[in-house]
């Protein structure tokens, strides 16, 4: 896919990876809409975008990804201001398993409305240009080793799920969309840095076994997912030691 011209919808994008893969998208002439519950920190990335790479570049809405109408006004101002739809990535997500419920609402289920939302959008049967759907989950979302997070994890393994039933539906290549679902390991951002001290001793030990993502590392694997139209179906694993792999070879049910 050629990014130039593309609009692309980045939730969790404030700061963090969500930051990142915006720039990225940026970077290769694509048009952003940052989307963040933190609005100071967004206006903040939203002046810095627009210095770099023009007014006209990008903008920022508040959204909250628990609230369908949050959604819903979010995406109004997207199609209003620059035409259309082309790449939506499901990135908020927060750690706290104290607060189960509110991680479930925003690691699973609003990655489910954000993806259900932007598939109405961008389906060609209902006059969309087609597109990507990129969700982050995690490696824990492929394998339980964070047993110091089950319910994080749970969340993270719904992502998984829920992109590869997506992209095996046999209706997407009419509606000219495809799935893709990112997992990284631990990755140098705040969410790690506000948790890990959190995490028990041993837990520790197997952050530091496992190791620590590079942001740029993750952004790559990102924009992979994000250019490569063979991509449906995958689900990329990003790991300190093993660089970035595939879980599962794409099994390319859209071409486009």
């Amino acid at each position: 896919m050629s990014l130039a011209g593309k609009v692309a919808f980045v939730t969790g994008a404030a700061q963090g990876l969500g930051k990142a893969f915006s720039e990225a998208l940026l970077k290769k002439g694509a048009k952003v809409c940052l989307s963040d519950i933190q609005v100071s920190q967004g206006e903040t990335t939203l002046a810095e975008f627009q210095r770099q790479y023009g007014r006209d570049s990008s903008l920022f809405i508040k959204c909250d990804v628990t609230s369908p109408k949050d959604f819903e006004k979010a995406f109004e101002t997207v199609i209003s201001c620059f035409g259309g739809l082309d790449i939506m990535v499901n990135n908020a997500g927060i750690a706290n398993e104290h607060n189960y419920a509110l991680m479930v609402n925003i690691n699973l289920t609003g990655v489910i409305t954000g993806t259900n939302m932007a598939i109405d959008l961008m389906n060609r049967e209902k006059g969309g240009r087609g597109g990507v759907i990129v969700n982050i989950a995690s490696t824990a979302g492929i394998t339980p080793e964070a047993y110091f997070a089950p319910i994080y994890t749970g969340t993270k393994h719904g992502v998984v799920g829920f992109t590869r039933c997506w992209s095996m539906n046999p209706y997407i290549a009419k509606m000219g969309l495809r799935f893709a679902c990112l997992c990284p390991a631990f990755t140098d951002t705040q969410i790690l840095c506000s948790t890990i001290t959190d995490y028990p001793e041993d837990a520790q030990k197997i952050i530091q076994q496992v190791g620590i993502n590079k942001v740029e590392t993750v952004t790559e694997g990102f924009m992979q997912l994000v250019e490569d139209n063979q991509c449906n179906g995958a689900v990329m694993v990003i790991t300190a030691q093993n660089g970035i792999q595939y879980h599962r070879k794409p099994h390319g049910i859209s071409r486009m």
